[in-house]
């Protein structure tokens, strides 16, 4: 994927992260913020602001159980492959080897040529050649250059705090981290969806959706009306008020 910094959008992806957890400067995101999205492109923006890749290797450690793995593997030819790969070795290494971050890191590819992770360097080079000299063996094994394999320990908010606060997040913990939360989540805001519209919206192949959908429409949680060839589904009433009194939500 193409990447290009734009400095103006740094202080929306401190938002998002804030938003998601991170303890930092500012005020949270006022709007939905996509994990798996927000992951991507901080594998990119993150080496140039090097305190929001941090933010997002202390995320990952703490809430790898709300990642929809599925899903970041569907976006995953837009990272920066050895950054997204270095940021979840550390992770699985620092918690005991998680099998779902595994899945990511096997899907990784590494630099050819060794370059230094984060682009803030100095008028004179030397930290780069510090970058280089001390660089961690975590980071040259994806081609990278870097000393940092700290985490912000003390600069994440509790899973409440974040279940809270980020609709989606709560449904994964709930239901899991799969295709079925998406689909509530998608349909708790939108009131009538066709499914390749769906499909589309969650990051998924067509017949999973489709799959999932006709099994939940089975188990009652769905409705689903012809109009044609196109199936639009609506979400049960009772459903939905249902999960809009989740406790932790």
């Amino acid at each position: 994927m193409e990447w290009t910094y734009n400095p103006d959008t740094i202080k929306e992806y401190y938002a998002k992260w804030i938003k998601l957890g991170w303890n930092g400067t500012g005020a949270p995101y006022k709007n939905f913020v996509d994990p798996e999205k927000l992951i991507i492109e901080t594998t990119h923006v993150g080496r140039y602001e090097g305190r929001l890749f941090k933010a997002m290797l202390t995320w990952v450690r703490d809430y790898h159980d709300l990642v929809n793995i599925q899903r970041l593997l569907h976006f995953i030819d837009q990272a920066d492959q050895p950054v997204l790969g270095a940021a979840f070795e550390i992770v699985a290494q620092n918690i005991g080897t998680e099998q779902r971050l595994q899945t990511v890191i096997k899907h990784c590819k590494p630099y050819q040529t060794h370059q230094v992770l984060f682009k803030e360097g100095d008028e004179f080079g030397v930290y780069d050649k510090n970058q280089k000299e001390f660089a961690k063996k975590e980071y040259l094994k994806w081609g990278l250059y870097c000393t940092m394999v700290e985490f912000y320990d003390d600069a994440m908010f509790d899973k409440k705090h974040v279940l809270k606060n980020n609709f989606l997040l709560g449904l994964r913990a709930l239901i899991g981290p799969n295709i079925r939360s998406e689909i509530f989540f998608q349909l708790e805001s939108i009131t009538r969806i066709h499914i390749k519209a769906l499909a589309e919206k969650i990051g998924y192949a067509y017949s999973a959706v489709y799959n999932e959908v006709m099994s939940m429409v089975e188990n009652g949680f769905l409705t689903v009306e012809d109009y044609g060839r196109v199936k639009v589904i609506t979400m049960n009433d009772s459903i939905s008020k249902y999960l809009l009194k989740i406790p932790i939500i």
